[in-house]
């Protein structure tokens, strides 16, 4: 897990709207992604983004700092995002590194830090972020056994524990809310 980072951006310490300024548009992450690894020497990425984070799991020797993260973003966005957004930003994320990364992973993946507890989607949305990058070969051997092991895990949560006894979604709450409502 030496290697292992994360950097996280969530509904937790970061508006809503400002969290959509962190995500890249589908044409651009391809070239984005790249721009950073080439840039920080950052061996294996990958991107994920839901309706409530934006996140960036890698490996890379250099400790993660705000100075990393600013210089990270900054690359990433270019100057799409204003010094005061990114001052912002910097100062509300989350950085995590070796086994403190793969408890993060594993707490997302298992919808421990979901704005609803126990929706599954993210699980899905995770796997397809990694899977996205893995064909476009932005992560390779120890990425791939790090999410076998996030899935794994995420699975038997899932499995063998009431944290889906009642499956909920934002979509379903937000439904119930309506009908209640009439």
């Amino acid at each position: 897990m030496k290697y292992l980072k994360v950097i996280a951006f969530t509904h937790k310490q970061i508006d809503l709207k400002q969290l959509g300024c962190l995500v890249l548009c589908n044409d651009a992450i391809e070239n984005r992604l790249e721009l950073v690894k080439s840039t920080f020497d950052i061996p294996e990425i990958f991107y994920l983004a839901t309706c409530n984070r934006v996140e960036f799991v890698f490996t890379a020797e250099q400790p993660l700092d705000k100075v990393f993260v600013k210089d990270f973003l900054s690359t990433l966005h270019g100057k799409q995002l204003l010094n005061e957004q990114l001052e912002m930003v910097v100062e509300n994320c989350s950085v995590y590194e070796q086994e403190e990364a793969l408890n993060h992973l594993m707490r997302v993946s298992s919808s421990l830090e979901s704005l609803v507890v126990g929706e599954k989607e993210i699980l899905a949305q995770v796997r397809r972020a990694y899977e996205d990058c893995r064909v476009k070969k932005f992560t390779g051997d120890y990425l791939r056994l790090v999410m076998n092991r996030v899935v794994k895990t995420a699975k038997e949560v899932y499995t063998y524990t009431n944290i889906s006894k009642n499956p909920i979604s934002v979509v379903s709450l937000a439904y119930r809310k309506l009908r209640d409502l009439k």
